[in-house]
């Protein structure tokens, strides 16, 4: 782990960090007036495709502007952990371009604010990733496992999604992979990405990113389970959430 040095604007950096973290998911769950998206955005806004977009390729340009200083002099850790990151956002927004089928809207405010969150993310990791742990260890192996894992899980189940609404663009009670499980296995692939970035990374600000896309993602996830139960009277009863027989 690498822990910044404490000056004034780094505790209130990381301290601003943690109470995000901590606070989105109630700030989700609740905030319903301005989170609106996709299924839950019945009126107005902007298109949910561009709205995709916007907030997975704002962060790769964030990423360009904090590693362009040291970029052409990367060495192998470096080059990993921002390529890590590069990754994951470029086939987010290629699944946006090119995948996902939509049907809804979303808010511009909540546009803004995930995709400002993203881009801050990105743009800090990438900044931090001039001072890395400089060795190839069994920490940093595991996070590049752990990350392939999350990515492939991440688009196998945005597939079965895509698949599912082939001739039809109205929502069905999602089925195949970890579907049978929970209603946003995609939700849990993506938090094993981030931990992967975490692990690969090993800054506290990596880790503090993970937690509030933890939380964000949990919250969501409930929000969607609650949606499902509520528009489909046969949705199975033992179905959780995000976390398979927990939650």
């Amino acid at each position: 782990m690498i822990f910044p040095e404490w000056t004034t604007g780094n505790t209130i950096l990381y301290i601003a960090l943690a109470v995000l973290g901590v606070g989105v998911a109630p700030g989700e769950y609740y905030g319903q007036t301005m989170m609106y998206y996709s299924k839950f955005r019945r009126v107005g806004g902007i298109p949910s495709r561009l709205y995709m977009f916007f907030i997975y390729s704002a962060p790769i340009v964030a990423l360009f502007f904090s590693v362009r200083g040291y970029l052409p002099n990367a060495n192998l850790v470096q080059w990993i952990v921002g390529g890590a990151v590069f990754i994951h956002f470029l086939k987010r927004v290629l699944e946006s371009l090119f995948l996902h089928k939509y049907s809804g809207t979303a808010g511009i405010l909540t546009a803004l604010l995930v995709g400002s969150f993203y881009s801050f993310a990105a743009y800090l990791i990438g900044w931090l990733n001039q001072n890395p742990i400089p060795v190839v260890d069994a920490w940093f192996v595991l996070g590049i496992l752990v990350f392939l894992v999350g990515i492939a899980g991440n688009f196998y189940h945005h597939k079965l999604l895509a698949d599912l609404r082939m001739d039809s663009l109205d929502y069905f009670i999602p089925k195949g992979g970890l579907f049978k499980h929970v209603i946003c296995p995609h939700y849990l692939f993506e938090i094993i990405t981030w931990l992967g970035i975490a692990l690969l990374s090993r800054h506290l600000a990596a880790w503090l990113i993970l937690l509030f896309v933890f939380d964000y993602l949990s919250a969501r996830a409930i929000r969607t389970l609650a949606w499902y139960r509520e528009r489909f009277k046969d949705f199975p009863k033992e179905r959780k959430a995000i976390f398979l027989f927990i939650l």
